[in-house]
């Protein structure tokens, strides 16, 4: 505003059109960022890249790997809000209907069982 004037119509949507620029980048740089994390995790895990085909293949593998891991170093059935936590700590974005989803597709492939309700062993 120059002088005091107020902005015309086509200031404000030139203004309105920069801000929805400035919050796509802004998604973008996050994006980014998300992608980077899960390079730097698959890198560290060393995850078997044919087993990923989505991009979200790699956080579940991730989740699995660390779920297997932990179910074997305990001799005993984990609850499994111990597992969501061990899950979240490799994403922590995981939502409890994901992470109940994964659960019931490692059932399914035989890599793990249930004890007892909501506790689960390795097989």
């Amino acid at each position: 505003m120059e002088n005091g004037e107020s902005l015309s119509a086509y200031e404000r949507r030139l203004i309105h059109e920069l801000e929805e620029i400035e919050h796509r980048l802004k998604e973008l740089y996050e994006d980014r960022e998300a992608l980077r994390r899960q390079l730097i995790k698959a890198r560290s895990e060393n995850i078997n890249s044919k087993d990923i085909n989505r991009k979200n293949s790699a956080n579940r593998i991730l989740i699995e790997k660390s779920i297997l891991e932990y179910l074997k170093t305990n001799k005993k059935a984990v609850q499994s809000k111990k597992l969501y936590n061990i899950a979240k700590s490799k994403n922590i974005d995981l939502k409890e209907n994901s992470f109940r989803t994964i659960l019931h597709r490692m059932k399914e492939r035989g890599l793990i069982s249930n004890k007892s309700w909501g506790y689960w062993i390795i097989t």
